[in-house]
């Protein structure tokens, strides 16, 4: 067995978002887990699942059905696995069951996760559709949960802008949940993808829709809550997103709305960037064809592109500058900041270095 088919056992026997078994893989490769498990690793109802897996042929059932609805199954080894979600840890997927036409990475690279209520007002619909579009003219991925209410309104936005989305499920991607959706989803699947950490034909519960939040927010460069309660699913979504350093926005609501609870205190908390307008929204995840102007140095745009996604301080710069450019040393990373501050298209703040997009604009424009 290779490390994938070993990855896509675990996906079978094991709840997605399982860090003891992320762990354990993450120390011993898939293949030698798997083969530790069966030797007496990791007792209890694991090892009896991953066993009756393995004695059923459940692989060979799941791996029919992927390719019976036209997809495949990634894991972080594949080329098309994208990085960001890396960012989890040992909270990382497993692996991927992906249904659609486009390429995972390709897709994540400008993304915005738009999130909410499922019992969403007339109102939240209208801006969660609305940001899909923008989102769809700009080039920008949408990611959501193809749930009823936000994710829905905010798939169709992007579905009708000719542009292209991602649906995060907590079922099989073969799997049309809830069933209203089966005609979103094939349009998806069309013009997108669909991702599952589940195997198909894996049917939803409750455990697994706050799991999946967890990859809508690492796949996506920023997240915005259209509607939230105070005790909303979507405000799971929110923390991963804080907790992983992607810029988290509010779309605040009428203040005596249940349904805008959840956001006005994750705004009033520091939790969340208030929304004036959608377009500023877009700015810090669209493809930026500015960030090419012969006026800045290789140096200053890959620091410049490092600062799209949120603020960072000086040591996560010259990280991710070294990623971007292995060839950037620290004091290249430094006259750049240097050099960027003088024109004021970078400045400091307490939590790190972040982009002065109006400045930025102005000076590339000039």
């Amino acid at each position: 067995m290779n490390e994938r088919d070993a990855r896509a056992v675990f996906t079978l026997a094991c709840e997605p978002g399982d860090e003891r078994v992320g762990t354990f893989v993450a120390q011993h490769g898939a293949v030698e887990a798997l083969s530790m498990v069966s030797r007496g690793a990791l007792r209890g109802g694991i090892r009896d699942r991953l066993a009756k897996s393995l004695a059923s042929h459940e692989l060979a059932a799941a791996m029919r059905k992927v390719d019976a609805c036209g997809g495949v199954f990634l894991t972080p080894e594949d080329p098309l696995w994208p990085k960001q979600l890396d960012d989890l840890d040992v909270a990382a997927p497993l692996g991927l069951w992906c249904r659609g036409i486009s390429e995972l990475n390709d897709l994540g690279q400008h993304s915005l996760a738009v999130v909410g209520a499922r019992a969403a007002t007339a109102y939240g619909e209208r801006i969660a559709s609305e940001v899909g579009s923008l989102a769809g003219q700009s080039a920008v991925t949408v990611v959501s949960g193809a749930a009823y209410g936000i994710d829905a309104a905010a798939h169709r936005g992007v579905l009708a802008a000719s542009g292209r989305t991602i649906a995060v499920l907590a079922c099989g991607v073969d799997v049309a949940y809830p069933g209203a959706h089966q005609g979103l989803l094939e349009r998806i699947a069309e013009n997108g993808l669909i991702i599952s950490e589940a195997p198909p034909g894996a049917k939803p519960h409750k455990r697994r829709f706050l799991v999946r939040n967890r990859i809508i927010a690492a796949l996506s460069s920023s997240t915005l809550v259209v509607e939230a309660a105070l005790r909303s699913g979507s405000l799971s979504t929110a923390n991963w997103a804080n907790a992983l350093g992607r810029p988290v926005w509010g779309v605040p609501g009428p203040l005596s709305s249940a349904t805008s609870a959840g956001v006005h205190t994750g705004i009033a908390q520091g939790e969340m960037n208030i929304v004036a307008d959608l377009s500023n929204v877009l700015d810090t995840v669209k493809p930026d064809q500015l960030l090419r102007s012969p006026q800045l140095t290789d140096h200053e745009t890959v620091i410049l592109n490092a600062l799209a996604r949120g603020p960072l301080t000086t040591g996560q710069i010259i990280s991710a500058s070294q990623l971007g450019n292995p060839s950037m040393q620290a004091q290249d990373v430094l006259g750049a900041l240097t050099m960027l501050e003088m024109y004021g298209v970078i400045l400091q703040a307490d939590n790190g270095w972040k982009r002065s997009e109006s400045a930025f604009r102005s000076h590339v424009d000039s």
